[in-house]
Formats: C-alpha cells, structure tokens, sequence
C-alpha cells in the first residue's frame, strides 16, 4: 500500500537562522491497520493472562476493571496493558481512519469518535477504581461508561460515512452487524441497571467481543493494500 509520507516542519533555533528539517515517513493506513489488530489482542492476551493468576477472579461475571483496582496485585501492569497501551493504538487508528477518506462527514465524526474512544479508555486506566474511595468508583464508572457508549456508536458512523466509498472495499456487513451489536448490548446494560443488579462481565464480555470483530475486520481491511482514492494525510 502506498501511503504520502507525513512531512513535517522546519524548526528555527533562536535567531541564529539555524534551521532544522525534519520529516516523518509514516505510512499512517499500514500504522492505523496494524493498531486495529494489536490493540484488541493485547486487550484479550492481557486480561485471560491476569485474570487466571488473580486468584478468586471470575473471567465471565467480574468486570475487567477489578484487575486494576488500586492496591490489588499487578493492578498497574494491568492497567498499562489493557488500558493505556490500547488507548493509544485506538487513537492511532482513528488517526489513520480520519486521513483515509477526505470527503464524508460522517466518515470524519466516526474516526473521531474512534479517537475519543481510546481517549476515554486511557482515562479509565487514570483513574482506577479504589476501595477506600467512594469518589474514586465513581469517576472510574463515569469514564467507563462514556467509553462503552461512544465505541458502540463509532461503528455506525463510519458505516454511515462509508456508503459513497464502497470502491474502497470496507467491510461494511460486518461494520453494520458489529456496530449494532455492541449498541445493542450497551443499550440493554443500561437498561437493566436501573431496575436491576447483575455482574459487570456478562455484558462487558460479549460487548468487548463484538468490537473486537470489528478492530480486527477494520485493521485487515487497512492492511489489504487496497489504494484509498482522496487520501488526505495531515502534513
């Protein structure tokens, strides 16, 4: 895949008239494409891994985010493996889907919200849940569930923003299927909380696994080597 290099600037020291070029050659697509998969793999690997040492932990009913509660053993690693390492590579690939196509809004507000998604996942591992803070639970639960509800709307965006550029080749079946599934299952987790209590994970489980599918399609489609026409890469 050919991807224009991001070049970037000039950079003048004092008044010395110094001037320094420096430029990146970052295939952001290929970037973007391999994001997609490392992240929910690292996710996935990261949580069976901690999650079967921690003893007394359920990998169906607890929520991922016992494993990193604060003073519990191995909460940071956790949390830098399934937290802050993905978030990043989720706003690479929204990065790369952003300069993928130039011409859709909707397309635009979709990699955004991609963006915004690994914004808030960072923000989930920021702040992790405490037992001796009722604050602390609280700002955890209100990061987490920002993040939930603006990954299971990201799909449906780029679905939308992708109906005109179907020459590209998007997966856009799979988009559609993945992104109502995961409203799908948020939607219902929220409605049950309020009349109901029931374990984090049976919700948090097959949400995870259905926007797995769609990083792994998403990364596939970006790795494939398909030309992108209207490529736009920030210079």
């Amino acid at each position: 895949m050919s991807c224009p290099p991001l070049e970037s600037a000039l950079f003048r020291r004092g008044g010395r008239g110094v001037i320094l070029l420096l430029v990146l050659r970052i295939p952001w697509l290929r970037a973007a494409g391999l994001a997609a998969v490392a992240a929910p793999v690292m996710m996935w690997s990261e949580f069976l891994t901690m999650g079967t040492l921690r003893h007394g932990y359920n990998l169906l009913t607890r929520p991922f985010s016992d494993l990193a509660t604060r003073g519990t053993p191995h909460a940071d690693l956790f949390t830098l493996g399934f937290f802050f390492v993905p978030g990043l590579l989720t706003i690479a690939l929204g990065v790369g889907l952003w300069s993928a196509i130039k011409d859709s809004a909707a397309w635009r507000a979709g990699a955004l919200l991609v963006v915004a998604t690994g914004v808030f996942q960072i923000a989930v591992g920021a702040f992790p849940q405490d037992p001796n803070s009722w604050i602390a639970g609280a700002l955890h639960g209100t990061m987490a569930q920002i993040c939930f509800a603006i990954a299971s709307v990201a799909p449906l965006v780029l679905f939308a923003g992708s109906r005109s550029h179907v020459h590209l080749g998007p997966p856009r079946r799979l988009w559609l299927a993945a992104g109502l599934g995961a409203f799908a299952i948020e939607a219902l987790a929220i409605a049950l909380h309020a009349v109901t209590r029931y374990p984090d994970g049976f919700f948090q489980r097959p949400f995870t696994l259905v926007l797995t599918i769609w990083f792994l399609t998403t990364g596939v489609w970006l790795l494939r080597g398909r030309k992108f026409e209207g490529l736009s890469v920030p210079a």
